[in-house]
């Protein structure tokens, strides 16, 4: 896991879309990981992306889709943040088998 500035985040998923291969995915999240953007790459053309915290939707997207849809999600699902986390994935089958990992930190009161 890595913390990248807000700046960098479209930058760093352009160059992590072009480099990964199918099966892999790359996610972000905000500081307190309640909210974030996750693109899985299904196969050459097409990846899965799925956006949630204040909206929550899946799409199946291709490259140029994708990088549009970040550039209008970013500002969305991290309005007030200044770093975003940063988690590479392999070997995903799909999206909810990704977020079915995930372990949202237990409420203490």
């Amino acid at each position: 896991m890595a913390k990248v500035h807000i700046s960098q985040l479209h930058h760093t998923f352009q160059r992590a879309l072009t480099d990964m291969v199918a099966g892999e995915a790359i996610e972000a999240r905000t500081y307190k990981k309640d909210r974030g953007i996750v693109v899985l790459k299904q196969d050459a053309d097409h990846f899965v992306f799925k956006q949630f915290g204040f909206d929550s939707k899946t799409l199946t997207l291709d490259n140029t889709s994708v990088l549009k849809q970040l550039k209008k999600s970013i500002p969305k699902e991290f309005p007030r943040s200044n770093m975003a986390w940063i988690v590479h994935f392999e070997r995903i089958s799909s999206i909810e088998a990704l977020s079915a990992d995930h372990h949202s930190q237990p409420s203490l009161f």
